[in-house]
């Protein structure tokens, strides 16, 4: 097995991170969260002196050879909690979020779950960010509440919704069990460092015959395929995988195989299900071969904006 530690510092030191930038984190074993089991496959290393702008510090990122979940192990909490990642304010950490995108994204939601003919009731929307789609809800006649444990977010959304917001980690609300006849968790479940716990909580709390809506980037899509045959190609041993150490903190990486684990253990079966891409996921770096990069990542989006290999996975999924 590969010595961990000695490999995250090399990779930091390359980058001229200072060794105290370690302790930003406590650095734990992790298993995966679906199947209890350790990880068997290294895929490379992600942050710090590995990536492109030396971004964050670096993290070995592994695989579970039995459901395909993607994740950094050791796994670096960060020690002052998410208010160490996400007390930034909304206009900054959601600067590439349109507004009237969020908008439109809101009303499809409501237009699905209306297909679903899901009972007009009460919807919780876990990371509810600055509030659009609990604004639209609303809108719809829906009684909503709104789960965001970054302060600033919070009050944001609340401001901007009108909702109840509460700014506790959904293990910790204390909702009553089959409560909720809608819940979303929308560019969320990437950001959890237990998804398992949280989804135990939401099929807890969802009604049964209830609604859990989840979107999620597709970490087995053709751009990161493509992105790490790239690094090999280059000599490296990196992967484009994750941000476990910089924006936007992505933990764990879902493909269609491990997100369907983690619904049917939870004895959700998808109801709606669709793999698509909308806009490249590669930040924008200046010089000659920036460009081509930004060129190579905007064609891999058009090949795959509407089949299996898309950057993005979507479903509705029904509680048994």
């Amino acid at each position: 097995m590969l010595n961990r530690s000695e490999n995250i510092e090399s990779a930091n030191m390359s980058a001229g991170k200072p060794a105290e930038n370690l302790e930003l984190y406590n650095w734990v074993e992790q298993e995966c969260p679906i199947c209890e089991i350790p990880p068997s496959k290294h895929l490379g290393m992600r942050g710090g002196g590995a990536h492109r702008a030396k971004l964050g510090i670096a993290c070995q990122i592994w695989q579970c050879g039995n459901c395909s979940l993607i994740f950094p192990n050791p796994m670096p909490m960060p020690i002052n909690g998410v208010v160490q990642h996400y007390s930034v304010a909304p206009e900054d950490y959601f600067q590439h979020h349109e507004e009237g995108d969020r908008i439109e994204y809101a009303s499809l939601l409501m237009q699905q779950l209306q297909a679903l003919q899901i009972e007009k009731g009460r919807l919780l929307d876990i990371g509810a960010g600055r509030g659009e789609v609990l604004r639209v809800a609303q809108e719809n006649g829906w009684m909503v509440t709104g789960v965001e444990t970054s302060p600033t977010f919070a009050s944001y959304a609340a401001q901007y919704s009108g909702a109840n917001i509460i700014q506790t980690p959904l293990e910790e609300c204390g909702f009553d069990s089959d409560s909720f006849h809608a819940i979303l968790l929308g560019a969320v479940l990437e950001h959890l460092y237990n998804p398992d716990e949280t989804f135990k909580e939401i099929a807890r709390i969802l009604k049964p015959g209830g609604a859990l809506f989840v979107d999620v980037p597709n970490e087995r899509g053709l751009y990161f395929i493509l992105g790490n045959y790239y690094q090999k190609l280059r000599g490296r041993n990196w992967v484009v995988n994750l941000a476990p150490t910089f924006p936007p903190y992505h933990v764990f990486g879902f493909s269609p195989k491990s997100l369907r684990a983690l619904l049917a253990k939870h004895h959700l079966q998808p109801a709606i299900w669709y793999v698509f891409s909308v806009r490249s996921l590669l930040s924008s770096r200046p010089g000659l071969m920036g460009f081509f990069e930004r060129q190579a990542a905007r064609l891999v989006t058009v090949l795959t904006k509407h089949n299996k290999y898309g950057e993005y996975i979507a479903t509705w999924a029904i509680k048994n």
